[in-house]
């Protein structure tokens, strides 16, 4: 049986899945976390070396338990945008990987948003100006740490980590370039304005090349792959969960919430927000997926849980918070505890609850964190593009394995949406383009087994109702929250 491998290189875990390339069943999967840590306030870092280590181990992993009687075809990858890593002379790195939650340049991010080389950048390569964006920690370098910025022989992603001690080259997907804030997303090449204004020579980034591009392990195998093992480039994760949950035909919409969260739409041509609200990646050559990233996605019901529900199973407290009628009776919840992404674009806001009064128990507590999450995303909906009528959202992530949630996003939204059988879409999109490089496909179309829709969830028209009018309270209180912002 052959079969095809999508490697999912996430912010908090990398996980590889070994899917039928016919039916697209799932034969085997695997996951490995690591830490995310802090040394200095508004830093988050990782290390690369243990990253790598946990792709190697679930490929082993899952190789293994699928066994050498079916034929890999290949392994194809997703990852996390936005991260940065130094590297020498000799591939080692010089900086821990600096994620795309790290806040160390939001001072420079706001200056440079507000200046009209800012806005230039983003007009040319499609990336919101903002603390999260490689441009920004990279000006932070050159500023703050001269010699790291002037000793380093390159600047990657984890992804191109990944790749270069599997094969001993240097390659960056059209994807993953397109999150920089330096790749230009109409000429599908590094942008000389950007790269001048850095004062960054092309040769320390790396070969930018289709995501259907096709290198052979040649380097590195602690994974123990066969030789001679074809790798496809694959994408950024947030482009590939739209392709893996089927969100890439007009009049849908996909809806991630993992650690962070997102909401997209597919185009077929590059678009510019006037007021930088919202990005525009690559997929492929001809594909774009626009839309805007959240930093507060379940990492914020996680710290709800950790905080005040100590000791207590995630599906225990959303099960109390389904007992509370929609609205949470008055208590409204603004999840900006990170700062935040789109719609608001701020490092330094802050979140917090209003309407508490005395009557609110626990529940609601935990229900309003629910709402201010979904909330939020829906003013992310609301700022994209006008460009169709969206009648389909697909809901991925961690949170789409709990139908509480699910089910509050159609409400919310007002939407029908559909919960693909697998959640890992970011996989399974990874595994489709793998499929198309080698040409065992043609064409996405051909791979409907792949997106098949478990469940379907349409809006409550009473519920609904409430958080229209609570969506019109919590427009209004986020922009309180950001005029307080330092």
């Amino acid at each position: 049986m052959p079969y095809m491998i999508g490697c999912d290189i996430g912010t908090t875990n990398a996980k590889s899945v070994a899917f039928d390339s016919v039916s697209g069943n799932i034969l085997a999967i695997h996951s490995e976390g690591y830490e995310m840590n802090h040394p200095k306030p508004d830093w988050s870092e990782e290390d690369p070396e243990e990253i790598f280590q946990a792709v190697c181990n679930t490929l082993k992993k899952v190789t293994e338990e699928v066994g050498t009687s079916n034929e890999l075809l290949g392994i194809s990858f997703s990852a996390a945008m936005h991260g940065v890593l130094a590297l020498d002379a000799n591939g080692k790195h010089l900086t821990a990987l600096i994620i795309w939650a790290d806040n160390r340049s939001s001072d420079i991010a706001v200056k440079l948003r507000a200046s009209q080389i800012g806005k230039k950048i983003y007009n040319n390569n499609g990336t919101p100006i903002h603390a999260m964006a490689p441009v920004c920690k990279l000006l932070w370098f050159k500023k703050n740490e001269p010699e790291i910025y002037r000793k380093a022989k390159r600047f990657v992603s984890i992804k191109e980590y990944v790749i270069y001690r599997l094969t001993g080259q240097f390659l960056i997907d059209y994807s993953i370039a397109s999150a920089t804030g330096m790749f230009n997303i109409r000429e599908l090449q590094w942008d000389p304005y950007t790269l001048k204004k850095l004062g960054l020579k092309t040769e320390k980034l790396s070969k930018a090349v289709s995501p259907y591009h096709i290198e052979a392990i040649s380097g590195e195998n602690p994974a123990a792959l066969p030789a001679g093992t074809r790798l496809i480039m694959g994408a950024s994760d947030g482009c590939l969960a739209n392709l893996g949950s089927g969100a890439i035909s007009p009049g849908s919409m996909a809806v991630t919430i993992g650690t962070s969260a997102a909401v997209r739409i597919c185009s077929d041509k590059p678009y510019s927000d006037p007021l930088m609200q919202t990005f525009c990646y690559l997929l492929d050559e001809k594909t774009y997926i626009v839309g805007g990233p959240s930093n507060n996605g379940a990492v914020i019901f996680e710290w709800l849980v950790n905080t005040f529900f100590t000791n207590e199973e995630f599906d225990v407290v959303i099960q109390e918070a389904s007992e509370v009628a929609p609205g949470s009776d008055g208590l409204l919840f603004y999840p900006y505890l990170l700062g935040e992404r789109a719609p608001l674009w701020s490092s330094t806001v802050r979140g917090g609850f209003l309407g508490l009064d005395i009557s609110h128990t626990r529940a609601h507590f935990a229900r309003a964190v629910m709402e201010g999450i979904m909330l939020n995303l829906f003013g992310i909906a609301k700022i994209l593009p006008d460009m169709q009528t969206i009648q389909t959202i697909y809901a991925n992530g961690g949170f789409a394995r709990s139908s509480v949630w699910v089910q509050m996003l159609s409400d919310v939204f007002g939407i029908k949406v559909k919960l693909n059988e697998t959640v890992e879409t970011g996989a399974v999109g990874a595994a489709m383009i793998g499929l198309k490089a080698l040409g065992v496909y043609k064409h996405f179309s051909e791979m409907q087994s792949f997106t098949t829709v478990g469940q379907e969830f349409d809006p409550g028209e009473t519920a609904h109702d409430v958080y229209e009018d609570l969506n019109k309270k919590f427009n209004k209180g986020a922009h309180v929250m950001l005029s307080h912002a330092v």
